[in-house]
C-alpha cells in the first residue's frame, strides 16, 4: 500500500469533477480539520493537458527562449474550479518571461469541464487551437491532435497511442 500525501499534477480534473479545492482540503486536514463523512458528488468529465515548451517533432527537446505570448481565449478560470462547465488554465509564466532549459518546461495546464467527455475533447482541442503562443516551440498541436484523433475520441488509448500514430 503507497500514500502519496502531495497533490498530483492532474488534481484540477478531480476538482472540476468534485467542486472541491484540493488545495484548501489539503491546508485543512493539516490544521487539524476531518474530511466530511460524505463522498463529494461527481459531475460531468474533465480532461487536462499539459502544455509544454518542448518540440515532440524533434524528440520532444526542450525549447528556451522568451515567451512572448501564452493567450487562451475562453478562459473561465484560473487555479480554480469554474462556477459552470468551462475552461480552466494553471499557469505560472507570462507574456516576456524567459524559458529556460533547467527546469521543467511546463507552461500551463488546462483544463476543460463538459457534461459529457467528447464535449470536454472539443471544447479543450478548440481552445488549444486557437490560443496564441509565440516565441517558442510547444506541444499544442500534438495535444490537438490527440484530442481530435477518433481513438482517443472513442476512449481507446494506450500508452502506446502515440508510437501508434506519428
Amino acid at each position: 500500500l503507497e500514500m502519496n500525501t502531495r497533490l498530483q499534477v492532474e488534481h484540477p480534473v478531480t476538482e472540476c469533477v468534485t467542486g472541491l479545492d484540493l488545495v484548501a482540503w489539503q491546508i485543512r486536514i493539516a490544521e487539524g480539520e476531518r474530511l466530511p463523512a460524505d463522498q463529494p458528488a461527481f459531475s460531468g468529465h474533465a480532461i487536462e493537458v499539459r502544455l509544454y515548451a518542448e518540440d515532440p517533432a524533434y524528440g520532444w527537446r526542450p525549447q528556451a527562449g522568451v515567451l512572448h505570448r501564452l493567450d487562451v481565449p475562453g478562459v473561465d478560470a484560473e487555479f480554480t474550479v469554474p462556477a459552470r462547465h468551462g475552461l480552466r488554465l494553471d499557469s505560472g509564466v507570462c507574456d516576456g518571461m524567459p524559458i529556460g532549459t533547467h527546469y521543467d518546461p511546463m507552461l500551463a495546464k488546462l483544463i476543460a469541464w463538459a457534461p459529457t467527455r467528447a464535449e470536454a475533447a472539443r471544447r479543450l482541442a478548440a481552445a488549444l487551437a486557437n490560443a496564441r503562443i509565440h516565441g517558442l516551440a510547444t506541444n499544442r498541436d500534438l495535444l490537438v491532435r490527440v484530442l481530435r484523433h477518433p481513438e482517443f475520441q472513442a476512449g481507446d488509448t494506450d500508452t502506446g497511442f502515440l508510437e501508434r500514430h506519428d
